[in-house]
Order: structure tokens, then C-alpha cells, then sequence
């Protein structure tokens, strides 16, 4: 087993027809690809408990969890393995989406039922539009009252549909004209979010949702998330779904008092300027720079830019490094990193150098903080 080079991460689609999009399979270089003709994807893992990474000997797909297993040590690195143990639980996503729900996440050290904290960050690609935290002055009460009666509006008409009373696409009229008269937007900041802006997430008890405008932003959000992996159903309360009914007059489990429950109402949790920001400049020479995107207790994101045929040395003597490759191409260790795709590198790989390939290359590298 070679610990010296990068090992690239098997891709790990989402097939989404109803929200995802081309730009991860074209991103990836799959839009030929029988696969996946005729299909949107909405997202893809880079790295998840699920991730398998292609051994460069035999070219199988192994778990990285059991890679990790084998030699914890070597894999993640032992400042990693002394804060984290091998339970590394991080979950890198690229994501083209449309629209969801109102949600929170539970903040560190609060306890509700079986809610549990989700830290997670997001690095804008291209231009999009999301909601975040409550509109200053937003009487929290009325806020709490429109989201309560539109939930039990929803569930009415649900009810309805499932006796014959009412057809779906009448149940789906009158709940787009009764979240109209109610309006929910009004009391939460909607976001025009150029590219490169990063939304921290982590301290959670922030509302967010992604929002869709078909006009201005055909292709939704595309978004690089980073997070502590935690299943939806234990992290993500729903507040308001926007008016989905199933086809069966069905309706998503909404979660409408954890949520009103779990909100910070405090300026500084709603306040965009504090979790809303542009990438750092940490080092720029010699045709290489270096940008901090996220820093935080729960991981890190850096994007390294490097023109053709220039070189950065990076070393995982700290902790392994993932990374991905969003434009261009290069060489480390002697592998050829490809647009679109993901690479572990082994803490005990030791120092390696990135050779721009392609034209300018951009790799985003995320790795934990210790």
C-alpha cells in the first residue's frame, strides 16, 4: 500500500431531478458519459463515511474508513488522531441546488430532544440567493404565529387530499396563495450571493435555506459545503417547506416549534457581517497563492491558485489533506490531479509539490484543525 502519494476519491453522485442540474457531471467531465445522459445531479460527495478511494495499484474503489483502520496513524496523522480519534465524521459536498426548506441547526452545548449540532460552512462558485438569520426589527412572535399557522394550513389541506375532499394541484394552489398572504420572507434576510462569498454556519441556531429564481440563477446554488457529518433526520429542523405536497397528499416532516425553539435571537447570530465573508489572503509568491476560506473549530478550507507550470509545496505533517480540484489540472507525487475530482493525501506522505498542469489550476484543500 503506497502512503506517499495522493489517492483520488471514487465519485459519489446524487441523481436530483427535481433540484440538480449538469454542472457537476459537466464539471467532472461526464456530460458524454451514457451514465448520465439525460440527468441532473444535485450532488456529489467528496468525501463522506461512504467515500471509497481508488488504490493506485490495483485501481479498486477501498473504504476510506477502513483504509483508515488499517494504519489510523499514517492515514490522518497523530495531532488528528490524538483531537479527533479515527471517528474523523467529516463530510465535504459539491452541491447544485434549487431551493429548500427553512431549517436550523442546533448549536454546541444546547440540548433538545434528539437534535444534534451540524456545523457546516459554504463557499460560493458562482452567483446565488439564500436566506440567513432574522431581518432586524423582526417581531419574533408574529414571525413564530406565520410559520405555525402556515403549518397547520399545510397539514389541512394534506388531509384533504388524502380523503378526496380536495385534488392535489387545488391543495397546491390554495398553499402557494396562503403563504403569498402570509409571507414569510418579510421577517428573514434574503441574500444575493456572488461568487467567492463564504457563509459560516457554525456557531448554528441561524436560519438558512437556499432560495431559487429560475431569471436570475438558472443553475440554483452551486455551492462547496463542508461539514460535520450528521444525518438530516438528527440535525436538520424544518420550519417551513414552502408549500410542498407530495403527490399523494403527503407532506415532509416539519419541525416547526424545535426550530422556533432553537433560533438565536441575539444581533450578533442574525448578523450577516459576522458569517458572511470574502477569502483571506494568506501567502502570494512565485506564481502560487494561498487563500483561507473557512476557519473553524471544526475544520478548514484554503484555496490554493497556481499558475501554469508553477509549483506549491504543501505539507500534511499536521493531518491528512483533501483535496479537490475546481479548474485546470496538476501533478503531485508523480498523479495527475483532474478538474472535478477529489484526492486524499496521507499524513504520512510527508512534504509534496503541486505542478499547475492545465493553465491556471485551483484546488480547494480542506483539512481539520488541531
Amino acid at each position: 500500500m503506497s502512503l506517499s502519494i495522493p489517492w483520488q476519491v471514487e465519485d459519489e453522485l446524487i441523481e436530483q431531478p427535481s433540484w440538480g442540474g449538469r454542472y457537476i457531471i459537466d464539471l467532472k467531465g461526464l456530460s458524454d458519459s451514457p451514465a448520465w445522459a439525460g440527468k441532473k445531479v444535485g450532488q456529489s460527495y467528496e468525501l463522506a463515511g461512504t467515500s471509497k478511494l481508488i488504490d493506485p495499484k490495483t485501481e479498486e474503489g477501498v473504504k476510506f474508513t477502513d483504509l483508515i483502520k488499517s494504519d489510523p496513524k499514517s492515514w490522518l496523522g497523530e495531532p488528528v488522531l490524538e483531537k479527533y480519534g479515527s471517528d474523523i465524521s467529516l463530510l465535504i459536498k459539491l452541491t447544485q441546488a434549487k431551493g429548500n426548506s427553512f431549517q436550523v441547526h442546533l448549536p454546541e452545548g444546547k440540548k433538545l430532544k434528539h437534535w444534534l449540532p451540524k456545523p457546516e460552512a459554504w463557499f460560493y462558485l458562482a452567483p446565488g440567493l439564500f436566506t440567513f438569520g432574522l431581518k432586524p426589527g423582526t417581531s419574533f412572535d408574529a414571525y413564530a404565529n406565520v410559520l405555525r399557522t402556515i403549518d397547520d394550513h399545510m397539514h389541512r389541506l394534506s388531509d384533504e387530499v388524502k380523503s378526496g375532499k380536495r385534488t392535489v394541484d387545488d391543495a397546491r394552489q390554495q398553499a402557494a396563495h396562503r403563504i403569498a398572504s402570509l409571507n414569510p420572507f418579510s421577517y428573514i434576510n434574503l441574500v444575493n450571493a456572488n461568487t467567492d462569498d463564504i457563509v459560516d454556519l457554525t456557531a448554528g441556531g441561524i436560519h438558512h435555506s437556499w432560495e431559487e429564481d429560475s431569471v436570475n440563477y438558472p443553475d440554483g446554488n452551486l455551492v462547496y459545503e463542508v461539514q460535520v457529518d450528521i444525518q438530516d433526520e438528527n440535525c436538520s429542523m424544518r420550519g417551513f417547506d414552502k408549500g410542498k405536497i407530495l403527490d399523494d397528499g403527503s407532506l415532509r416532516p416539519t419541525h416547526v416549534d424545535d426550530y422556533l425553539a432553537t433560533i438565536e435571537q441575539d444581533s450578533y447570530h442574525n448578523d450577516l457581517s459576522q458569517h458572511v465573508r470574502k477569502p483571506g489572503l494568506i501567502s502570494a509568491e512565485s506564481g502560487a497563492k494561498i487563500e483561507s476560506l473557512f476557519r473553524t473549530p471544526y475544520f478548514n478550507l484554503d484555496r490554493i491558485t497556481i499558475e501554469e507550470r508553477a509549483k506549491q509545496k504543501q505539507s500534511p505533517s499536521d493531518g491528512f489533506h483533501h483535496l479537490f480540484v475546481h479548474a485546470g489540472a496538476a501533478v503531485a507525487a508523480g498523479v495527475k490531479l483532474i478538474q472535478g475530482r477529489s484526492y486524499v493525501v496521507p499524513a504520512a506522505s510527508g512534504e509534496y509539490e503541486i505542478i499547475a498542469d492545465d493553465g491556471n489550476t485551483v484546488i480547494l484543500k480542506t483539512y481539520l484543525p488541531v
